[in-house]
């Protein structure tokens, strides 16, 4: 199934004061590019997370947001920074006798306290409760892929209906142009002919030059072969669109091959009329590569 390289889920994981909450999103690139974003003391995980990711993904620039809350007393150390303090305590000591007040030391402990870096809160797991968070995390990192990777496949289905209009629009186009080619050989030799008649008057035509000119410019401006490989480049669209997996590289590959012979038939037809034609062929192929550009 054709899957869009934009997407977004979220899955959370509650269970006695814990909480994960996992977040996924990514946007288009040309390789796959993983960048995760986790709390320091789980960054042992980030490998396992990592290869979840990956064999799910296939391409594209995907972001993932790691948030931990823990609620219970597991793994929870409070330290105090006795260096601050006793700074803190100096400065207040100092300050209290140039105004002269008598310190409450109550209150200048209280104080302290708040002050930043003096109380710390630190969360330690030894490797049998990382492990056990694992699990916890393992299940929100399941539900942010199963939401995000449906996100994908729906923006993946509008994708391919849109490609399938456009390649029956090409190939519209493409049928005309096909209908229309052999006008561009008769036009010129209606104008060669025109020509050399004014130009020798009463001389009569060499008939043998006549034709060999008419023959070299057919040569020079038939596109059967562009619009031949044309139908089947579109045939392969076709057939690819329905492949599992990853496709996105291949279609963008086989969408370049059709902007080149839309240019070729570009470069051939000297006639008016089907150069108008071909510009819009021209213009449908490129709003498939760009189409293309989204795809995984």
């Amino acid at each position: 199934m054709l899957k869009s390289m934009t997407g977004y889920g979220k899955g959370v994981f509650e269970d006695g004061g814990l909480k994960f909450s996992v977040e996924i999103k990514s946007v288009n690139n040309k390789y796959s590019e993983f960048n995760l974003r986790l709390p320091r003391l789980f960054n042992p995980l980030e490998e396992r997370v990592r290869k979840m990711a990956a064999a799910k993904i296939a391409r594209g620039r995907v972001d993932i947001f790691i948030n931990f809350e823990n609620r219970s007393e597991s793994g929870t150390k409070i330290k105090y920074n006795k260096g601050v303090a006793t700074a803190y305590n100096q400065a207040l000591q100092d300050l209290a006798a140039d105004i002269k007040l008598r310190p409450d030391h109550n209150i200048l402990l209280k104080l302290i306290a708040k002050f930043p870096d003096v109380i710390e809160i630190e969360r330690e797991f030894g490797d049998d409760e990382l492990e056990a968070l694992w699990q916890g995390l393992k299940q929100a990192a399941e539900a942010a892929l199963a939401q995000f990777l449906q996100m994908r496949e729906r923006e993946g289905a509008a994708l391919a209906d849109d490609l399938k209009s456009r390649l029956a629009k090409i190939g519209e186009i493409l049928g005309i142009v096909e209908a229309k080619s052999p006008e561009v050989v008769q036009n010129h030799r209606a104008k060669l002919k025109k020509r050399m008649e004014e130009a020798l008057a009463n001389i009569a035509i060499d008939e043998a030059r006549f034709l060999n000119e008419v023959a070299h410019f057919t040569d020079k401006s038939d596109i059967s072969e562009e619009i031949t490989r044309m139908k089947s480049h579109i045939a392969q669209f076709h057939e690819i669109l329905e492949d599992a997996g990853a496709i996105g590289r291949k279609l963008d590959f086989l969408a370049q091959e059709m902007a080149r012979e839309a240019n070729t038939m570009g470069g051939k037809a000297n006639f008016a009329d089907v150069s108008k034609i071909v510009i819009d062929l021209k213009s449908e192929v490129e709003k498939v590569r760009e189409q293309v550009q989204n795809i995984e």
